[in-house]
C-alpha cells in the first residue's frame, strides 16, 4: 500500500514538473526589442544613472558610525545608551588600526 502511495505520487510529481520546462507564448526579455521592453517597464540597458552608494561610501559611513560609538549595540540597547556609546567609542580607538 505504502509503496502505491510513493509510486503514485512520484508519477504525478513527474507529470507536473514537466509543465514547469514546457514553451510559453510569452516571450523572454531577451526576445523583446529594447523600444518595445520599455513600455512593459523594462528597464533600459544604456541608463547609466547613478544609483545607490558605492563600497567605499558605505565603508567610509560604517566606520563613521563605528567612530561615533552607534556600532554594536545590542536589541536591549537600542538605541545605544551614553553609556553604551562612550563605552563603543574606547573600544574603537583600541582597534581603529584595523579598521584602515
Amino acid at each position: 500500500m505504502k509503496f502505491q502511495k510513493l509510486l503514485a505520487l512520484g508519477l504525478l510529481s513527474a507529470s507536473l514538473s514537466t509543465l514547469a520546462f514546457a514553451d510559453v507564448e510569452q516571450a523572454s526579455p531577451r526576445q523583446i526589442p529594447i523600444a518595445q521592453a520599455e513600455t512593459y517597464g523594462a528597464a533600459s540597458p544604456v541608463k547609466s544613472a547613478h544609483q545607490g552608494k558605492t563600497r567605499a561610501e558605505v565603508r567610509k559611513e560604517l566606520i563613521q558610525a563605528y567612530r561615533d560609538g552607534l556600532i554594536p549595540t545590542t536589541e536591549a540597547d537600542y538605541p545605544p545608551s551614553k553609556s553604551t556609546i562612550e563605552r563603543n567609542k574606547a573600544l574603537f580607538a583600541e582597534s581603529e588600526r584595523h579598521f584602515r
